[in-house]
This record gives structure tokens, C-alpha cells and sequence, in this order.
């Protein structure tokens, strides 16, 4: 065959790929009301990973394209139009929810679909307990939970050699599970837990919280804050006490609530722990953040990453099964041992969960950077 003629070949064969039926990814997240920033991250990050599968050939021969649901982060709103995905757009895959409640919500209808769900964004450790052995087989978590992640950071704990901790956490579901987790976590860690307290909905005066768990004497304060991280970091300084801080921190939020005196002093010592890190020192994660970077002109979050990654993950499937057949994805989502960026692999559980290395994020140089992965 001449040059011209394979050059010919290639562009019909390009040329029907384009025009063939898309291969359809589902995907079901916030598109409407006051969070719909966080279902357009998770759009973005989905889409970049769309452009490179279809830069690449796409999939079976065809484009492949994400098919979107519009939960508004409401399950009388999350339950029609997951089953609008399945019934009407035939769906094989379907990634969400970003929404707990509607994640809770369409577990059941993805189980009686027989349509497998990647939960990417929502990290209840709940949603472990239900999938997979025993439960909902047509489930899989991609995302740390909060388990996942109090076990990381108290691993990171004990082999600093620290003997105790006090923990505080805002008022709230998510906050206090993480406080659950993160005792149960120093418990088998052999690490004693020297206060409790939890932050109610409007506080604006902290002293009475930090004099509470200073005299528990802890080496650690583990915290989870929210809202409040702004205002505990300010009465923290105030308060002259010295005890580390540690656990899931907004380090923007709370540099910019302290002096740069109190930064490069007691906050040198400060730690936390992040399920991704744009600045993360890895070639995969620095090729990721450019290439977002460049599409959007914005820093991608994590919704953002395992969006990227669950889409990457459902097409590797649907490419393994060599179908469209739910049954034949799901079975290949059970037997994946696909990479991921941050190292490790999303090789499920028995409850169909995987583990990707957390960060550990310390200080250096005034500024926060991954010091250790778990």
C-alpha cells in the first residue's frame, strides 16, 4: 500500500470512529444550587480525562462521552436521574455521587440495575462497609475514607514516637466521624486520647476549648475544624500554648489567621494529611495539574483528581471487557489492577475498595509541602 493510500485508510477509519455512537460514561454529581462549583470540578476533571482517552483512539473504535445527571445534592432530584442514565441512556458505568445523601439514595437502584457505581467523591467509610462481601457488589469506592484516613495519620503519629493525643472537631456528620475514626485509629495505634471535644455551630469565642484540652496535657492536638479553623488558629496563638497541631488542616486558612512569628515558630511543627496534593512532588500528579492547569486555568481539587481518575478507571474497564455490557464492566472493575497517579493501584477489597497513599503535610520553608506519604 503506498503512503498516500495508508494516510487514506487511516483518516476512514478515523473518520468512522467520529461518527460512530459514542461509547456512553455516566456520571452523576451536582450541577444545580449553591455547591454546583464542586459538581463542575468534578465536570473538569472528567473531561480532561475524556480529551486524552479520545487523543488516544478512544474506546472499541468510537469517541467515548460523559453522560451527565443533575442531582442537585438531593435524593428526590438524585434518584430519577440516575435511573434516567440507566434506562434511557443505557449507561454500563456510572461514577458519583459527590452528594452523600444521594449517593446513600442510588445505591439500591444501581444494585437492582446490575450497573456498577465508582464512588469517586463521597468518602464515608459507611459506603465500605456496604459494598462489596456482603453487601452491595455493584459499589466501588475509589476514594479514601475517613477510616482510611485516621489510620494514616496516627500510623505517621506512632512512628514519630508521640504518646497521646486530644482531639477537636467541629459540630457535624462529616467532622465527627472523622473524630470516631481518629480515636478508634490511636486506640489500636497503642495512642492515648486525653480529651474530646467538639466545637458547636456558632462559636466565635475558643478560649474555653483550648484551656479544656491543654489540661488534658496531650503531645498532639488532632484536629478537624471546618469553619472554625480561622478562629481556633487565632485564640491557638493567643493562648501561648505550644502543643503541635495535626490532622485534616486548611493550611490556607489557617497561615493566613496567624502572625508569620507564630507561623515559622509553632506552626513549624504543624502536620496534616490530604487524600491529594496538586503540589505533590510526582511526575504523573505534576503532568496532571498542567495539563489542568492549561485546559482551565485553575488548580484542580480533589473532586477534581479522582473524578479524572474514576473516568480513567471505568474506560480502562469497558477497554478490558472489550463491551458495553454492564455485567462484563462490572466484572472487570472487579479484576482491575489499574495504576494510579498518587502510586498503588485501584485493586479493590473485599469490599471493593481501593487504597491510594495519603500525604502527610508538613512545613518547610514557611510554606506547607508533602513530607512523608502513608
Amino acid at each position: 500500500m503506498t503512503r498516500a493510500a495508508t494516510l487514506l485508510a487511516a483518516l476512514i477509519v478515523t473518520t468512522a470512529a467520529q461518527a460512530a455512537e459514542p461509547v456512553k460514561i455516566g456520571i452523576t454529581t451536582i450541577l444545580s444550587g449553591p455547591t454546583a462549583d464542586r459538581g463542575q470540578s468534578e465536570q473538569y476533571g472528567a473531561q480532561l480525562a475524556l480529551n486524552q482517552i479520545n487523543m488516544a483512539g478512544g474506546l472499541l473504535g468510537r469517541p467515548v462521552e460523559a453522560y451527565y445527571a443533575d442531582n442537585a445534592c438531593k435524593p428526590d432530584v438524585g434518584v430519577p436521574a440516575t435511573k434516567r442514565l440507566i434506562e434511557e441512556v443505557h449507561v454500563p458505568v456510572i461514577i458519583g455521587a459527590l452528594c452523600t445523601p444521594v449517593t446513600h439514595a442510588i445505591m439500591p437502584v444501581i444494585a437492582q440495575a446490575k450497573i456498577p457505581l465508582i464512588i469517586a467523591t463521597s468518602a464515608g467509610q459507611d459506603f465500605v462497609d456496604a459494598s462489596g462481601a456482603g453487601g452491595n457488589d455493584y459499589a466501588f469506592k475509589t476514594i479514601p475514607s475517613e477510616v482510611d484516613i485516621a489510620r494514616g495519620l496516627l500510623r505517621h503519629l506512632k512512628a514519630q514516637n508521640v504518646k497521646s493525643i486530644a482531639i477537636v472537631v467541629a459540630a457535624g456528620t462529616f467532622p465527627q466521624a472523622n473524630a470516631v475514626a481518629m480515636a478508634k485509629a490511636a486506640q489500636d495505634a497503642g495512642i492515648a486520647v486525653t480529651a474530646q471535644e467538639t466545637i458547636a455551630q456558632g462559636t466565635t469565642d475558643f478560649a474555653a476549648v483550648i484551656e479544656k484540652l491543654k489540661a488534658s496535657a496531650p503531645e498532639r492536638v488532632a484536629t478537624v475544624l471546618g469553619p472554625f479553623t480561622a478562629g481556633f488558629f487565632k485564640a491557638y496563638e493567643t493562648s501561648g500554648w505550644k502543643a503541635p497541631l495535626t490532622g485534616r488542616i486548611d493550611f490556607a486558612a489557617a497561615l493566613a489567621a496567624v502572625s508569620p512569628q507564630f507561623r515559622d515558630s509553632t506552626l513549624s511543627s504543624m502536620s496534616g494529611i490530604a487524600v491529594f496534593t496538586p503540589t505533590q512532588d510526582l511526575p504523573g500528579i505534576k503532568a496532571f495539574v498542567a495539563a489542568y492547569r492549561a485546559h482551565y486555568g485553575l488548580m484542580p481539587t480533589q473532586r477534581s483528581f479522582f473524578v479524572y481518575e474514576a473516568t480513567l478507571l471505568a474506560a480502562d474497564a469497558i477497554r478490558r471487557a472489550n463491551s458495553e455490557d454492564a455485567a462484563a464492566v462490572h466484572q472487570a472493575l472487579k479484576t482491575t489492577s489499574m495504576p494510579s497517579l498518587l502510586g498503588g493501584s485501584y485493586k479493590g477489597d473485599d469490599h471493593n475498595h481501593a487504597h491510594t497513599p495519603l500525604q502527610i503535610i508538613g512545613m518547610k520553608d514557611g510554606k506547607p509541602a508533602v513530607i512523608a506519604t502513608e
